[in-house]
């Protein structure tokens, strides 16, 4: 049919909304079982590329309804089946993913090469593959994958680059090879289509800034955060593109001196754009996590305390809950707020004893000894700077500042 044309047409452009009107119009005709079956099939690939992978198992169910022999005899209901099924745990919840979802779409994908190994796109079958396995944490089957993606054939015109980057992902993830993980992203975005999606491009410039900010080279990894940044303003990108790009511009700065005004100017840019959870969420405590360090360079206490407070409730299992606690009582301590200062790491303490866990950071004794010898409780203060004592390493500039205050808050005893 000509229309069946027009809709392939359409979804290879990624024009899926003109896709679905066609769709729909033609569904409303009389058309033979195997059409509408067809057309089944297509919408399924529209819902796939809109995110929505059970609303197409229901349209590839329904096709099967029309034609039971879908399964054996079409290769590409295989493909869409497999891409559906990866998608749908891909885009699952966290701890709500199914595994079996994974399994599925390997056995979909494993089907069609054993029955047609000179499929067409046989390429995206390899690459799809290497995926599955990275999910599996089999980065040696992955790459793989990858390669033998990168020599088989396809029609998909972005292949070539999403293997180089999945190969660069590889290089710096599990190998930490950081000049063969650059030169893979090199090869990815030499070899990228122009027009193609800006989405992909943000997420392989936020890939190098990791990469450069791994090896010690802060102005390369800043340029490329920059680059994603700019990329994701474009109205084409994802909506969450420019979320992503913000974050990781902003845990790069954080990672650097003299950026925390910056970096709280595109924390604020990331609230006000993104909506908030009504919940716990991983993300917007770190988010908050970082908005408090900010404050605290920049000796503005009580916003600081104000955000971790907020980083601790949006993640109450916060794995640096001690930490929170700790940075807390330091923002008390610059304040002179010492009674706040000393309920801060007592609640350190406390919480650390309850999960067996035992102080590492003489400086949690330190601080609390500070705070009791400016109330004068100068008994309490030996006790906290002999605990301090006891686990700083000896014979340093710190462990003989300790000492002497140690010995000081004994006389006035």
């Amino acid at each position: 049919m000509k229309e069946f044309q027009q809709i392939e047409t359409l979804i290879y452009g990624r024009e899926v909304k003109k896709a679905d009107i066609l769709i729909a119009r033609l569904m409303r005709s009389n058309l033979s079982a195997d059409n509408m079956a067809a057309l089944f099939m297509f919408r399924a690939r529209t819902r796939l590329l809109s995110g929505r992978p059970d609303d197409a198992i229901d349209d590839l169910s329904s096709a099967q309804k029309l034609q039971p022999n879908l399964e054996t005899q079409s290769d590409q209901f295989l493909e869409l089946y497999g891409d559906v099924l990866f998608a749908r745990f891909e885009l699952a919840s966290v701890g709500f993913a199914d595994r079996n979802d994974t399994s599925r779409a390997q056995a979909a994908y494993e089907q069609l090469l054993h029955r047609n190994p000179n499929y067409s796109n046989i390429g995206w079958i390899h690459y799809q593959q290497g995926r599955l396995f990275l999910t599996q944490n089999n980065a040696q089957r992955a790459e793989e994958c990858f390669h033998q993606a990168l020599i088989s054939a396809s029609h998909v015109k972005y292949l070539t680059a999403y293997c180089y980057e999945r190969l660069g992902f590889i290089a710096f993830y599990e190998y930490r090879d950081i000049n063969r993980a650059l030169a893979f992203f090199d090869r990815a975005t030499d070899t990228y289509p122009h027009g193609e999606d800006v989405y992909w491009l943000v997420q392989i410039n936020i890939l190098r800034s990791r990469v450069y900010n791994a090896a010690g080279q802060s102005d390369l990894a800043l340029k490329s955060a920059e680059r994603a940044l700019k990329l994701a303003s474009s109205s084409h990108t994802e909506k969450g593109s420019m979320s992503e790009a913000i974050l990781n511009i902003t845990e790069l700065l954080s990672s650097l001196q003299g950026h925390d005004r910056q970096t709280l100017a595109y924390l604020e840019q990331f609230t006000q754009q993104t909506k908030r959870p009504p919940g716990a969420d991983v993300t917007w405590s770190r988010v908050y996590e970082m908005r408090g360090n900010a404050h605290f360079s920049l000796g503005q206490y009580d916003n600081a305390i104000s955000d971790y407070v907020t980083a601790l409730q949006f993640n109450p299992d916060h794995p640096w809950e001690l930490s929170l606690y700790q940075q807390i009582a330091r923002c008390h301590y610059k304040k002179h707020a010492f009674p706040e200062t000393i309920d801060s790491i007592r609640r350190l303490l406390n919480l650390a004893e309850q999960d067996g866990m035992s102080i590492e950071d003489f400086r949690v004794y330190e601080l609390l000894g500070g705070a009791l010898f400016a109330l004068k409780r100068y008994d309490e203060a030996t006790e906290a700077y002999q605990s301090a004592l006891k686990i700083i390493p000896p014979n340093t500039d710190y462990s003989h500042q300790i000492l002497s205050y140690y010995n000081l808050a004994k006389e006035l005893i």
